[in-house]
């Protein structure tokens, strides 16, 4: 096991691998994306700007964070996908509504070229409501329910699939104490502007714990990030709940927890390989509340 930090921000949440040396990761209190070097403890080596590539569809400001949670590539796209949820008191926040895509290439001087593929998605949890085969989910009801009450909404987890689909993970609500797991089968079309396909919803048993992130790993294997669905804050009332890591077959439906590895204290938003690394994970920790006021911690595992 490695630890390192990283400078720059504190809330790191979703993230991927760009090449062998680099990656991006998002803050889910701004709407940038920055990309770090692997090895080295600084801050970021480029900072990139949702509002500059997406013009008119995503804006800054009070309130207007996308609350960026998950991200997966597909071929050369790099998805992004916002928490879908209300603010904490249940407000409203339409600019969490998000998925969108990316392409991310060198540009020859050690820094990297951004572009946009598509445009926002913004009708997930309204698609999801209309498919009666949800029903038994409520996700309109839990789209009006603060994010980590019990039947709230909060989507956390994103992941790409062989057949160039995305998984979507719900770190709430749960469904009789088990994950949420929703494919999304066309995820090019839906950023050209096309309806979506879902596939049938899927229930994994965290031991009533939701999903913080989802990363494929190889063939038909995803490693998963388990946590409360609740704000999981050690209060006298409720007892701080440590992450925990399963290996998942989409296949069979097996689910192993790696029961050898003790998260500690860290509080995993983001889980990503290296190409060509498959049995190397690459952790990072959403710090904000742990004292680390502009950095946030990493973990390399073996797996």
């Amino acid at each position: 096991m490695k630890k390192q930090v990283y400078t720059g921000i504190a809330n790191a949440s979703g993230a991927l691998a760009i090449d062998y040396q680099h990656f991006i990761v998002a803050d889910d209190e701004d709407n940038q994306l920055r990309i770090y070097k692997r090895d080295i403890s600084d801050n970021p080596l480029q900072i990139i700007s949702l509002k500059d590539i997406f013009a008119g569809e995503i804006l800054d400001g009070e309130k207007l964070e996308i609350d960026l949670e998950g991200a997966a590539l597909v071929d050369d796209a790099y998805f992004w996908i916002g928490s879908h949820s209300t603010s904490r008191k249940g407000n409203p926040r339409p600019a969490r509504h998000r998925l969108f895509a990316l392409h991310i290439e060198p540009d020859g001087s050690g820094l990297f070229s951004v572009s946009r593929c598509g445009s926002t998605y913004i009708d997930l949890i309204a698609d999801l409501s209309q498919d009666s085969r949800f029903k038994n989910i409520e996700f309109a009801k839990a789209a009006v329910i603060p994010p980590k009450a019990i039947g709230g909404l909060s989507i956390e987890g994103l992941a790409a699939t062989p057949d160039k689909g995305l998984l979507i993970g719900f770190r709430n609500p749960l469904v009789n104490g088990k994950a949420i797991v929703i494919p999304l089968m066309n995820p090019f079309d839906v950023v050209a502007g096309k309806k979506p396909e879902f596939g049938d919803s899927i229930e994994l048993d965290l031991d009533g714990y939701g999903i913080r992130d989802i990363v494929w790993r190889k063939k038909q294997q995803y490693l998963i990030v388990a946590g409360p669905y609740h704000g999981n804050n050690g209060s006298d009332n409720q007892k701080l709940q440590k992450n925990k890591l399963y290996l998942w077959s989409s296949q069979s439906g097996r689910l192993k927890v790696l029961k050898k590895i003790d998260l500690k204290t860290f509080n995993i938003e983001a889980a990503f390989f290296y190409p060509e690394q498959d049995d190397f994970v690459q952790l990072l920790s959403d710090d904000g509340k742990q004292g680390l006021q502009l950095g946030f911690r990493s973990l390399w595992l073996k797996i």
